[in-house]
């Protein structure tokens, strides 16, 4: 043989080598084309994503707003209390006072005047959630109330209210000023 046909052999490796050989570099190639270019974003599920987003931030926004809401409520309530349980005592005085043969008109006008404006606090406040507190002659609830002196009663007043200092208010069914009384206690003679 010739020393150029020696040489061919041998570095000639068999085809089937080099076929096997050629197929791992385009293998490897196809790889690197693929891992290079950028993916092909899966539209539906970023919808999807989204959309589930989107659904979260309405439901917390409307939570909230609610929250706002019942906090601004809370507010306006509590700094018009005071002129309420005013109006209230004062109706009850001129209603005393209405009773005697000694009323004038102007007097009257007054009364009406005054029951006219609770009247409309009342079913404003009712429209809104606020509730006054029924306590007197019931048990001491100490969620709803607070105690500022107890009294000695008859047996069977023991632990009931039998003076309400301040007025107690319910927001929604929640305390929104607890309600002052005084309580009965029993004692032992």
């Amino acid at each position: 043989m010739s020393k150029h046909h020696q040489q061919t052999t041998k570095g000639a490796k068999p085809a089937k080598q080099d076929m096997e050989e050629s197929c791992a570099a385009e293998a490897q190639e196809a790889a690197e084309t693929v891992s290079t270019e950028p993916a092909r974003p899966d539209y539906y599920e970023q919808f999807v994503r989204l959309s589930a987003d989107f659904e979260n931030f309405r439901k917390r926004t409307e939570r909230e707003k609610a929250a706002f809401i019942s906090y601004g409520k809370k507010e306006l309530a509590e700094k018009l209390l005071p002129s309420y349980e005013i109006l209230l005592k004062q109706r009850e005085e001129l209603n005393k006072k209405e009773t005697s043969k000694e009323t004038s008109d102007e007097l009257k006008n007054v009364v009406s005047g005054i029951r006219m404006i609770v009247n409309e606090m009342e079913k404003a406040f009712r429209a809104e959630g606020i509730e006054r507190m029924d306590i007197l002659n019931k048990p001491y609830d100490p969620a709803t109330q607070e105690v500022v002196a107890m009294i000695p009663a008859e047996e069977k007043q023991d632990g009931l209210v039998l003076q309400e200092v301040q007025m107690g208010f319910m927001l929604d069914g929640k305390v929104l000023r607890p309600a002052r009384v005084i309580v009965g206690q029993h004692t032992e003679a």
